[in-house]
């Protein structure tokens, strides 16, 4: 008579836990990288968009400064009569950014975005990149 056991191995099962950790060492920190990498191209992106529109208000309205209102939940922009964002008054949820932004005409310091994925982006009141810093271990 034959009597095969069905089921693994101790041994077996010891095989496939180790490769499954190595799979997750390896997936972690490459997604930790493109989840870093994405957030500073949401970053660059929004504030282009930003300084465009900054842009466009200043020439309209003669004025050399904006403050905008923003909800980190939801991403929306509340901004005076006549700014208008490419792609609505949005951009990405959840930048620490406080309650509100201010955009200078002719600052040297411009603006700043930050993000818990993507570190610090500074932008000159243009909407142009002037200074980055991405946390440690991540993208620049």
């Amino acid at each position: 008579m034959n009597s095969f056991k069905k089921g693994f191995t101790i041994l077996e099962t010891l095989i496939v836990v180790c490769l499954v950790a190595v799979v997750c060492a390896v997936a972690v920190p490459a997604v930790r990288q493109y989840k870093a990498t994405q957030a500073q191209a949401i970053m660059q992106d929004d504030g282009a968009r930003l300084g465009i529109a900054a842009q466009t208000y200043f020439a309209e309205t003669f004025t050399h400064e904006v403050t905008l209102g923003y909800n980190a939940t939801t991403g929306a922009i509340s901004a005076p009569e006549g700014f208008k964002m490419l792609n609505g008054n949005r951009i990405a949820p959840g930048y620490d950014i406080g309650d509100s932004l201010t955009i200078e005409r002719d600052n040297d310091k411009g603006f700043q975005l930050k993000s818990v994925d993507g570190g610090i982006y500074t932008f000159n009141y243009q909407g142009k990149l002037t200074k980055s810093k991405a946390y440690a271990g991540e993208a620049k």
